[in-house]
């Protein structure tokens, strides 16, 4: 590719007119920068566009006629849209986006697929050692279009946690081990739940706030359920680290909970009591800074941006970048 350009800008020499270079190889993210500054010596004559293929062997002409997915991404707009242009005529609209996130797009669409294959292939593994019919198990799940076959679940935030997915997890892992059975896929999910909280703790312990004040305390928003609340275990972890913490989750009243969903919390942080907010103008008057862990309803997403206070959102909420400007 490097070659190529190379090629291309020798080509170009003496000419004034912009060219616009579009790649549609699936290239590892910043190698369109890089080309751009070494091969095409940064010069504003060309503009680099990732317009990357979402082709499939064997249908290669189908999916170009009616594609999937239609991404365009460039540091320049104008030369973006040009590129976008030329698939006017398939009646489909391009995803106009940067140039890095058309790079890595691609990685994560195939990234996916093959997550998709492993875990089906999983699941249909431990279906036939449990006798039970793989294809029903699978054709079943993908009539679920609202969770399942949806953008439900894919979008990044924080760890997942509450009483069913680790709990489920668990025994799914724990049978096939039963069975001698291997389920890679399956075994690495908790694991790699848990290096994404202990990632978000470290953004939250790398803060030079003293006080902390956390929004959201449940697994999740609009709901009292603490079990195995990620939470918690950040909270558990800020304390022993010598940092003041408040919370408020609207949907917390220690004295309306009870059972495994009251033992959790209590043996976890005996003392939670003394942390918990009612109101959410109080902890932001005594905080230096937010951790939002869940997605705020409106009214306290703007009472937290009119607070003006610094806030870590690690729960990715889309909406609420959206409140924040407000």
């Amino acid at each position: 590719m490097r070659r190529v350009c190379s090629q291309i800008a020798t080509a170009w020499k003496g000419e004034s007119r912009r060219l616009i270079v579009a790649v549609r190889s699936t290239v590892f993210p910043g190698t369109c920068e890089e080309l751009m500054a070494g091969s095409l010596d940064g010069s504003e004559r060309f503009a680099v566009v990732s317009n990357p293929e979402f082709l499939r062997e064997g249908n290669a002409v189908r999916d170009f006629l009616d594609p999937s997915l239609l991404v365009v991404g460039g540091a320049c707009r104008d030369a973006a849209e040009k590129v976008a242009e030329l698939y006017r005529p398939l009646g489909v609209d391009a995803c106009l986006v940067s140039l890095r996130t058309a790079e890595m797009i691609k990685y994560a669409c195939n990234a996916f697929h093959a997550l998709k294959v492993a875990f089906a292939n999983e699941m249909g593994a431990l279906s036939g050692a449990l006798g039970i019919p793989a294809a029903e198990v699978m054709d079943t799940l993908c009539r679920d279009t609202k969770l399942n076959i949806s953008p439900a679940y894919l979008k990044p935030g924080f760890a997942f946690g509450g009483s069913c997915l680790p709990k489920d997890l668990r025994a799914l892992v724990y049978r096939a081990g039963r069975l001698d059975l291997n389920v890679p896929l399956l075994e690495t999910v908790l694991p790699s739940n848990e290096q994404h909280l202990r990632r978000a703790i470290q953004k939250v312990m790398d803060l030079p706030a003293l006080r902390l004040g956390v929004v959201g305390l449940a697994f999740k928003e609009n709901t009292d359920d603490l079990r195995e609340s990620p939470v918690v275990v950040l909270l558990e972890h800020l304390i022993g680290k010598g940092r003041q913490v408040r919370v408020y989750d609207p949907h917390i009243r220690l004295e309306e909970i009870y059972g495994s969903n009251q033992q959790f919390v209590l043996a976890a942080i005996p003392h939670i009591a003394n942390l918990l907010e009612s109101r959410l103008e109080h902890m932001l008057e005594w905080a230096d800074h937010v951790i939002v862990t869940q997605q705020p309803a409106a009214a306290a997403a703007e009472l937290i941006a009119r607070s003006g206070l610094p806030m870590l959102d690690v729960a990715g909420a889309a909406s609420w970048e959206s409140a924040r400007a407000v």
